[in-house]
């Protein structure tokens, strides 16, 4: 659940690029030149080192999956269009739509704070949370200090899952890192609390919350949060520390509402269509998501949720990255027109997922022009 790196974060900037080429409807991708042009670069991609990849392309409503390479090195088995991806912090998308759901219905006020819903023993000695607003902790200008430090890496368990109790503990005494409001850090700390906002006001716990909300309504039966055992979850993913090879299938990371959601491409577009299409079926959810926005330079404005891209000839996108050791994973929605493209790699290079995102848009601009 790291923040993503500024070369990642450059690439997907770079995506403002495409705004004059986007004017004119791309065309399909389903047609075979663009198929094997897309082909070719993720294997340009695979060819740096990477064992596989997952690449989903939609334009007007037509998608196509691209699965290139390897799920299991040891093994030998390849990726499959089907194959669950550990998404990290693109599950931050999907807790943020549960708290923008809360606040439609009026359960929930951006203005609060997270001390405001949640037990106090729950976030006692957590800098900040009695201070941050639920709009803060969303935009991540709280102040509130990321759990997800080095040292929280080097002990992440290949038995014990992540919880509440054990990431805020982490974190529990430490100074903030400024006053809310006051500064920009990414902190997967936000969405901790954010999570435990989410079922004490509810008196649900997050993972049904995002089956009433998400799941059931929007049909995605390859979708699930905190799962264990998925056999379509599959994908090895490699890189820790120094060693690029090192398999982290294992590792127990990849759960919370920071990043516990498993899916399948196909679902993570669908998703994405519902919250930010205009005439999506939680459009709603995707204007309260876009209703704040804070300026980071160069056309880049960190939402309430996504990160926001908009150049000054008009194009328009949402983005999230997310990384955690042996998986990276880029989603793009460009908002006019209705563009969608998912990179998933296996390994512990986040700049090359959003390269490789940056670089298939541009080739379905220039297929457009």
């Amino acid at each position: 659940m790291f923040p993503a790196s500024h070369t990642l974060i450059a690439a997907i900037s770079a995506l403002a690029c495409l705004a004059s080429a986007c004017s004119a409807q791309p065309a399909s991708p389903s047609e075979t030149s663009l198929d094997s042009r897309i082909e070719a670069r993720i294997d340009e991609t695979l060819a740096e080192g990477v064992a596989g990849a997952i690449v989903l392309v939609e334009v007007g409503g037509e998608r196509h999956v691209f699965s290139r390479g390897l799920a299991n090195r040891a093994t030998g088995e390849p990726m499959a269009d089907d194959d669950r991806l550990r998404m990290a912090s693109v599950g931050k998308l999907y807790t943020a739509a549960v708290i923008h759901r809360l606040v439609l219905d009026g359960q929930v006020d951006l203005d609060r704070t997270a001390a405001d819903y949640v037990e106090p023993a729950r976030i006692e000695g957590v800098a900040n949370a009695n201070l941050a607003t639920i709009r803060q902790l969303l935009n991540h200008t709280s102040g509130v200090p990321d759990y997800y430090d080095d040292a929280w890496d080097a002990q992440v368990s290949t038995v014990a899952r992540n919880t509440p109790d054990t990431t805020l503990g982490h974190i529990q005494g430490r100074a903030a890192d400024f006053a809310p409001g006051a500064d920009y850090a990414y902190s997967n700390s936000n969405y901790q609390l954010l999570g435990l906002v989410a079922e004490a006001v509810t008196g649900q716990t997050l993972g049904a919350l995002m089956d009433s909300i998400i799941f059931t309504p929007l049909h995605l039966q390859a979708t699930g949060y905190n799962v264990s055992g998925d056999p379509h979850d599959r994908i090895h993913g490699y890189g820790r520390g120094d060693d690029a090879n090192f398999d982290t299938f294992a590792l127990q990371d990849n759960n919370g509402a920071d990043g516990g959601v498993l899916a399948s491409a196909d679902d993570t577009a669908t998703f994405l269509d519902a919250v930010f299409a205009s005439d999506g079926a939680l459009a709603d959810i995707g204007r309260s998501m876009l209703s704040d926005k804070l300026d980071r330079g160069d056309g880049r404005y960190r939402a309430l949720g996504p990160m926001y891209v908009q150049h000054e000839s008009g194009l328009k996108l949402v983005t999230h990255s997310g990384y955690i050791d042996g998986y990276v994973t880029t989603v793009v929605r460009v908002l006019a027109p209705d563009i969608t493209v998912i990179v998933h790699l296996n390994c512990s290079e986040p700049q090359l997922a959003g390269t490789l995102a940056r670089d298939i848009l541009f080739m379905l601009a220039a297929q457009g022009g």
